[in-house]
């Protein structure tokens, strides 16, 4: 099963696309306050403004991102405006994974493969 899209809403779809930026991903198409697209190796998705239309499943997606360095990130996104709840879970063999909330209340996850921990 491939990923093709995530959508995800925001009152104000530039300031949230400047978060994702900072976090290291690449605006591939921007239309204003709009639609905002990004693409990069491992994720692809788009916010969309609060005029367009998207599903009331869209608004509740959990989004995904691989990550090299866990602590790195959370640190990045929480110095970006990110509320990071809860606590890192450790899953063993498959590796690690924390929670967060981007700037417009969106939950996130970042992912650390346990092939790319150190020690």
């Amino acid at each position: 099963m491939k990923l093709k899209h995530i959508y995800l809403t925001a009152q104000e779809p530039e300031a949230l696309a400047g978060f994702y930026e900072a976090l290291g991903l690449t605006i591939r198409f921007a239309d204003g306050a709009k639609w905002i697209q990004f693409a990069g190796e491992k994720a692809a998705f788009c916010i969309a403004g609060p005029g367009e239309s998207a599903s009331e499943g869209a608004r509740n997606a959990v989004v995904v991102f691989e990550v090299d360095d866990l602590e790195l990130m959370l640190d990045r996104a929480s110095a970006l405006g990110a509320e990071i709840f809860g606590e890192m879970r450790d899953m063993g063999a498959h590796g690690r994974v924390a929670c967060l909330k981007d700037p417009q209340n969106n939950t996130i996850q970042l992912f650390q493969a346990s092939n790319k921990q150190g020690g």
